[in-house]
């Protein structure tokens, strides 16, 4: 049977993923801009880089701007410029230290939702009725995520975003990309294989692509978040997905 578009494109993809983290070494976010060793010089290059992730949300990565940046953080325009060179190593460095937030916020929402996902495994037998608990404690984990990410962390939707659209005009911040969509799905085939999944990667590609999709029509329909039909949705999903 020929490949579909979508298994070339998937194939495509892996195999552009696996050249960016070649490139990536041993996979650890490296910053551009000047190093520093004293801790107020690097608590100030800190401060530059949330007052340039803030811009990013508010007013999108064009945004950036030395002099905007300065404003923002409240500093002289001369240490922006003495922090970074150029904008690019402004927005790039801005968008790894955005990788990093996200990776210690995405991980602390996992460990606090063990518990559930260990009482979730324990029901898991044979029986219909044990699979149906299952999907539902299951459901009620992608909800809590799903709601808790435009609720708690409706900046972060924004950035990653407004980084995601950059990516397609800037070659510098696709390595980066690549590492922050490498690390989600590591944590998704995590779950689907300690849940049984038969294909942990597909499922994994497959939801992490399903919350991206309504975590977005979240973003759009501010103030008017419905819960009811986003549980339809992820139920439907959960329900394929562990289908005997």
């Amino acid at each position: 049977m020929e490949a579909t578009y979508s298994e070339e494109r998937n194939c495509a993809l892996s195999q552009m993923a696996q050249n960016e983290g070649a490139a990536l070494g041993n996979g650890a976010l490296k910053y551009q801009g000047r190093k520093t060793s004293r801790a107020n010089s690097e608590q100030r290059r800190r401060t530059i880089l949330e007052a340039a992730l803030r811009i990013v949300v508010r007013d999108g990565v064009r945004g950036v701007r030395h002099r905007a940046v300065a404003k923002e953080a409240q500093v002289p325009l001369s240490a922006t410029t003495y922090y970074f060179k150029d904008i690019s190593d402004l927005i790039t460095d801005t968008f790894t230290l955005f990788v990093e937030m996200g990776e210690e916020t995405f991980k602390a929402f996992w460990q606090e939702s063990d518990d559930q996902l260990q009482k979730a495994l324990s029901l898991l037998d044979d029986s219909d009725d044990s699979r149906d608990q299952f999907i539902d404690q299951m459901l009620e984990l992608a909800v809590n995520y799903v709601t808790n990410q435009l609720t708690e962390h409706r900046d972060y939707l924004i950035a990653e975003r407004a980084f995601q659209l950059e990516c397609l005009r800037n070659d510098n911040l696709r390595p980066i990309a690549f590492k922050h969509q490498t690390y989600l799905l590591n944590s998704l085939v995590s779950l689907f294989k300690r849940v049984g999944s038969s294909q942990p990667e597909t499922d994994a590609q497959l939801f992490a692509s399903f919350i991206t999709q309504v975590e977005y029509e979240g973003l759009v329909q501010e103030g008017l978040l419905d819960i009811a039909p986003i549980k339809a949705r992820l139920r439907r999903q959960i329900v394929l997905m562990f289908r005997p």
